[in-house]
């Protein structure tokens, strides 16, 4: 492709235009239309004003803040989803960067355009010269990095463009084999003292982009109107068409009458200088044209779902989740938006999605028998007759929970009854709490579902890895007597930088039934790359007492390397749902007797607990389904019989 465009070079202006008119597709799309829509005056404003230095007394020329627009413009690219590079090069014995973000195609990966602006000024605010182009260049990346597109798009900020486009030079000479299809350089895009006039500058042998931008221009800005003013050499596409590349400028129209210059006037204060109406008609025409060149998939709507999907539904009880319904390419169409849901693979059956304010709804599965297993999937509908479903192939794909009662929780907020067995460990014991690493060796930096504190090994930062062990990490008795499937979901983390045999670690997780006299080996765990979700049916393995116990072992042994674990969002569900019933009143560790063991338990459950789950269940001394007074005092009976009368 770009041997094509070197050879296109000379060839008289009469072939080029044929080739202009294969080059361009169809204009005014509906995609296009979308994006150019979702352009916000109030974001570009607030890129200019608190982002890009642009104020009385800002340098971006050889100031400090110079370096700090470019780090401001590399973290909007990484929050926008972009893929970012600081690509340096020298100049006058220094280093400089281009501010590199890439979005990479879906089907033509190895193809790709290029958005670019400068941010650097020639020792001045530069709101105008270029912190405007650089603001209509991150807008539209924030809009366009929502959605697919089937060509690659790199939006570049380059640098030290005042002294000679020193940057965009450099840029071009890095990736001169990239196959570039087309560059658009916004330089200047802000003044205009109420023309709505445009220019487009480029060598005859870019025809091609130039009339696809001056036709997205008229489609897509608003009222804005431009002219092809020919090739001038005195911005960012230059090295691009010296290199044989389609390129070309958009640059106001009252460039060489814009009185504030290269001055230090050029700031946001300055009155008559930044224009923001006009500066986001062509933020709309630059959006327009990259979606229809690029091939930008604007979605209708966008469904969200802020908060974690359920894993389990309570048996026979109604669940609630929240969706989020978000314009995209049409405007939510109300009452619209529906969950769809079956359980045990019937008949899907649909309800409307409840308004909760704002773009904000509340979609509802019904509650179900235990030991069903549940399917659902969100659709809406736009006002241009579009669909959106999430997950997006839906039904094809599905989210799914299962219908089960819950046993046991643990979020490691509390102590409830872990406890730790070290052999031979010179350090990294288990340890509960918030995780203190920095993840420089590979430890978690937070904890999994967001509590706050977890269960890992040496919580230290710096060298506190596991050292010799095993270290043990052993579960308090859970009374699983009642039920003939009970299924355990942990959230685990497990690194060792030694994966290798024979010296291989491993983070095992083991099962008792008889109260921890002997354990039976589930999984033993290689290193991980970070936090992993495992669900198991615990009956697959031992049979299911009144004294299941559950330990994570990890060893580092012979000591030669790294070792870190953790645990987090421990649960034990009852998957059949069996009654519940308890055998000795008042013994919650399952050794059949009521004594100082099972206290702690029942403090717990008299606090926070529920009577009908199968760990609780004995410390409802009477059998009324409620915890109160009178089962406290008839626990202390108990304990003092050794057993409930």
């Amino acid at each position: 492709m770009n041997t094509l465009r070197r050879l296109l070079k000379g060839v008289p202006v009469s072939v080029l235009g044929i080739v202009a008119v294969l080059a361009c597709p169809a204009m005014a799309s509906d995609l296009g239309q979308a994006a150019a829509d979702q352009v916000s005056e109030a974001n570009y404003i607030d890129l200019m004003d608190n982002w890009l230095y642009t104020h009385v007394g800002d340098d971006r020329g050889y100031g400090p803040e110079h370096d700090l627009a470019m780090d401001n413009i590399a973290l909007l690219m990484e929050s926008y989803g972009l893929s970012v590079a600081l690509e340096p090069f020298s100049y006058s014995s220094s280093t400089y960067y281009n501010v590199v973000g890439t979005k990479t195609g879906t089907v033509w990966p190895d193809q790709e355009f290029v958005i670019g602006a400068h941010y650097d000024s020639v020792s001045n605010p530069g709101a105008d010269d270029d912190a405007s182009g650089v603001a209509l260049m991150l807008e539209v990346a924030r809009i366009v990095c929502q959605y697919d597109s089937d060509y690659t798009i790199r939006f570049a900020a380059f640098d030290r463009e005042e002294q000679g486009l020193v940057g965009s030079n450099a840029y071009v000479d890095a990736h001169i084999s990239d196959d570039i299809l087309g560059m658009l350089q916004a330089d200047m895009v802000a003044y205009d003292p109420s023309t709505d006039h445009a220019r487009v500058y480029g060598s005859t042998e870019s025809n091609p982009i130039k009339t696809s931008l001056l036709a997205a221009i008229a489609e897509y800005g608003d009222g804005l109107t431009a002219s092809d003013y020919g090739w001038i050499s005195a911005s960012n596409h230059a090295p691009f068409d010296y290199a044989g590349f389609q390129a070309c400028l958009l640059i106001e129209g009252e460039v060489w009458s814009n009185p504030f210059y290269h001055t230090q006037q050029d700031s946001f204060e300055q009155v008559g200088n930044l224009n923001f109406p006009y500066a986001v008609k062509m933020t709309r025409s630059a959006i327009g044209w990259l979606v229809d060149q690029a091939g930008v998939q604007v979605a209708p709507l966008f469904i969200d779902l802020p908060d974690a999907l359920p894993w389990r539904l309570d048996p026979d009880v109604a669940t609630s989740i929240t969706v989020q319904i978000r314009d995209g390419g049409e405007s939510y169409s109300p009452g619209s938006g529906t969950v769809h849901y079956r359980f045990d693979g019937g008949t899907f059956l649909t309800t409307p999605l409840t308004p909760l304010g704002g773009d904000l709804y509340e979609a509802v599965l019904p509650g179900a028998d235990c030991g069903s297993t549940g399917e659902f999937y969100f659709s809406a509908a736009g006002d241009g007759g579009g669909t959106l479903y999430e997950p997006e192939d839906a039904p094809g794909s599905l989210y799914t929970a299962m219908v089960a009662a819950l046993v046991v929780a643990d979020d490691f907020e509390g102590d409830q009854g872990w406890t730790v067995e070290d052999i031979e460990v010179t350090s990294g014991s288990w340890d509960r709490g918030a995780p203190a690493g920095d993840g420089s060796r590979n430890d978690p930096t937070t904890d999994f579902d967001g509590s706050g504190q977890c269960y890992l090994t040496g919580n230290d930062i710096g060298n506190a890895d596991v050292d010799g062990g095993p270290t043990r990490l052993i579960s308090p008795t859970i009374n699983l007597g009642q039920t003939s499937d009970a299924i355990l979901r942990y959230a685990g983390w497990f690194s060792c930088d030694d994966d290798l045999p024979p010296a291989e670690d491993f983070m095992d997780v083991e099962l008792s039934n008889d109260g921890g006299d002997s354990w039976t080996l589930v999984h033993s765990v290689a290193s991980t790359e970070g936090w992993f979700e495992e669900a198991l049916h615990i009956g697959d393995y031992v049979a299911l007492t009144p004294n299941v116990k559950i330990r994570f072992s990890v060893t580092d042994n012979p000591n030669n390397s790294i070792t870190e674990a953790a645990i987090d969002a421990f649960f034990v569900v009852d998957f059949s749902c069996d009654e519940i019933q308890c055998a000795v009143r008042g013994d919650l560790s399952g050794d059949t007797a009521v004594n100082g063991s099972d206290i702690g338990a029942f403090v717990e459950c008299f606090l926070d607990g529920d009577p009908g789950t199968a760990s609780c269940v004995c410390a409802d001394i009477d059998g009324s389904g409620v915890f109160d007074a009178d089962d406290v005092s008839s626990f202390v009976t108990c304990l003092l019989e050794s057993a409930c009368p």
